[in-house]
Parts: C-alpha cells; sequence; structure tokens
C-alpha cells in the first residue's frame, strides 16, 4: 500500500511538473481560443489526486485543483505575452478536474462494491447462543 502511494506521488510530481512546463510554451493566437486544451490536461490532475488523497477528501482534489489551475494563469500572466493568460482557462481546468474525480469517484466506488460482494457475511453470536448475520 504504502508503496503504491510512492509510486503515485512519483507520477504526479511528474505529470504535474510538464503539466507546469507545457503552460510556458509559446503558441499561435488560434491555438489560446481552444478550450479543450485546459480541460483535458487536468483531468489526469483530478485522477491523481483523488488515488492519492483518497476517496473521503475528493473536495480537497477540486481545492487543489482550483488552485493549480489558478497559479498557472497568474504566472502566464506574469511571463507571458499579454492577453496569454485567461480567466476562463481556470474554469475549463477546472471542469477537466472536476470530470476526472468524479470518473474516479465512481470506478473506486464500483470497485469496492465488488470486493464486498465477495466477502462472506460475517456472523455475530449473542450471549443467548444465536447467530445475527452482519452485513
Amino acid at each position: 500500500m504504502r508503496s503504491r502511494r510512492y509510486l503515485l506521488t512519483g507520477v504526479a510530481a511528474v505529470y504535474f511538473g510538464a503539466l507546469v512546463g507545457l503552460t510556458f510554451v509559446p503558441g499561435s493566437a488560434a491555438d489560446r481560443q481552444f478550450w479543450v486544451w485546459p480541460f483535458v490536461a487536468f483531468v489526469p490532475v483530478g485522477i491523481l489526486l483523488v488515488l492519492i488523497l483518497g476517496r473521503r477528501r475528493w473536495w480537497a482534489a477540486v481545492a487543489f485543483s482550483v488552485l493549480g489551475s489558478a497559479w498557472i494563469e497568474a504566472a502566464q500572466t506574469v511571463w507571458m505575452p499579454s492577453g496569454y493568460a485567461k480567466l476562463s482557462d481556470i474554469g475549463w481546468a477546472t471542469s477537466g478536474a472536476i470530470a476526472g474525480i468524479i470518473v474516479t469517484y465512481v470506478l473506486t466506488s464500483a470497485k469496492l462494491r465488488a470486493a464486498r460482494a465477495h466477502e462472506p457475511h460475517r456472523i455475530v453470536a449473542q450471549g443467548g447462543r444465536r447467530e445475527i448475520p452482519q452485513d
């Protein structure tokens, strides 16, 4: 379990670093109007954050996604040509991360339900020797 978390953390660090690096690659004006890039680029961010933080902390994955996309747009405002950063990219990136979070949450829920379906029922013996199945 611990080695899986280290592996996920390493993959996330590499992906987040590549994502930040790619945000500073200048493109043509036509490419900047393309909204799909922030959405698609942040779907893996949502997936990785839920896998690292856990299903119960999905809200933290959303918060980190918003902060990450806002940081990228703020950095583009400072270091890229004027008009390169857009507020709408924060919304599209957050939407992509939320899509990744939802997909991961649904798939992990299905996996947990399938694992529970194969577990034998627990039997608890009461004081009067009566057995009661526990689900």
